[in-house]
């Protein structure tokens, strides 16, 4: 039995019918509720649940922004960022108003890319940079995030039915090294399991590495402890065998080898010891690093703008398709 709390509104989820009676006549003797039947939307994220699969979307709350901002019936196109325009800063360079419309229109975006759209975060992060000061131009882009939600807002996550325990979950871990602005990297990762729908992903910025082995060496630490709290969960769930590793791909040279070798070097003083705990879970074999090749980085996603067949490519490894 799983019970989930936002607020207000709770999901629960019990392997038999007796079990969900018991639950909800524990939950009604403290506090006073309704039951709604099985659900269809929380918290802005609509639910379409079968036997076999769960399905997860913001369709709606798509629709109803693009409605707000006249831009239902707009042409869509297919990539959120163009990766042939840069994006620079305001060059009227007027003193920053973080009370305008760039910044809700923003946050709504932030919050489906949080949720449901993971292929949106690079270009929503990207452009919260310029929230105190934003210009035409990241007006303009921010609209073309909302030309490509209107193309793909059918789209959905499923997580299906696993008939046995996943032998492995697997990740993959990126890093953009030295944006133009500020000289700091950004870092991402994908978790994927079961019938290929997407687990977790994530996308930070961490401060100026000196060099991309660095930035990537960051991505795979922090991949990997997302992978430890996984790994617990999908235990607790009886989902996981425990005495398999979890394989996470980079795909610098570098930073692999020095995740896979416990020694310290006098050129690797500068790293700061905290993201060196990815070596011990390597040694006792609770994580296991290998190499991909550029072409098949799903987290280069999260961390620089791609062109559409790459684009298109990687939505659908993290399993976002239509509904």
């Amino acid at each position: 039995m799983i019970i989930t709390v936002w607020v207000d509104d709770m999901l629960l989820f019990a392997t038999t019918v007796k079990l969900k009676q018991k639950a909800i006549a524990d939950v009604e003797s403290e506090w006073e509720i309704t039951d709604m039947g099985t659900p269809t939307k929380i918290v802005g994220i609509e639910l379409k649940i079968s036997p076999d699969e769960i399905s997860i979307s913001s369709s709606g709350y798509i629709k109803s922004i693009l409605e707000k901002e006249l831009l239902e019936r707009c042409n869509p196109v297919s990539t959120p960022l163009d990766p042939n325009i840069p994006l620079e800063p305001n060059p009227e360079g007027n003193e920053g108003d973080r009370s305008n419309s760039y910044a809700r229109l923003l946050g709504e975006l932030q919050y489906i890319a949080s949720t449901t759209w993971p292929d949106i975060t690079y270009a929503v992060n990207r452009l919260a940079s310029y929230t105190a000061n934003p210009s035409l131009q990241h007006t303009t882009v921010l609209k073309r995030i909302l030309r490509y939600l209107c193309g793909t807002q059918s789209y959905c996550i499923t997580y299906k039915v696993v008939s046995e325990k996943v032998d492995f979950f697997l990740g993959y871990a990126d890093a953009a090294y030295a944006n133009t602005d500020e000289g700091r990297s950004t870092t991402g990762y994908v978790f994927l399991a079961g019938e290929g729908a997407i687990t977790w992903s994530s996308k930070k910025q961490i401060s100026t590495a000196l060099s991309s082995t660095q930035a990537e060496y960051v991505a795979l630490s922090e991949a990997a402890r997302e992978a430890c709290w996984l790994r617990n969960l999908y235990t607790e769930l009886g989902l996981l065998k425990e005495d398999m590793p979890t394989m996470i791909k980079g795909d610098n040279d570098g930073s692999i080898a020095m995740a896979r070798n416990p020694q310290f070097h006098k050129r690797m003083k500068h790293i700061a010891v905290q993201w060196h705990w990815i070596r011990e879970l390597v040694q006792d074999g609770t994580i296991s690093i290998d190499t991909c090749r550029d072409p098949d980085q799903t987290a280069d996603i999260l961390t620089k703008a791609l062109l559409r067949p790459k684009h298109a490519k990687h939505v659908e490894e993290m399993g976002l398709a239509p509904a």
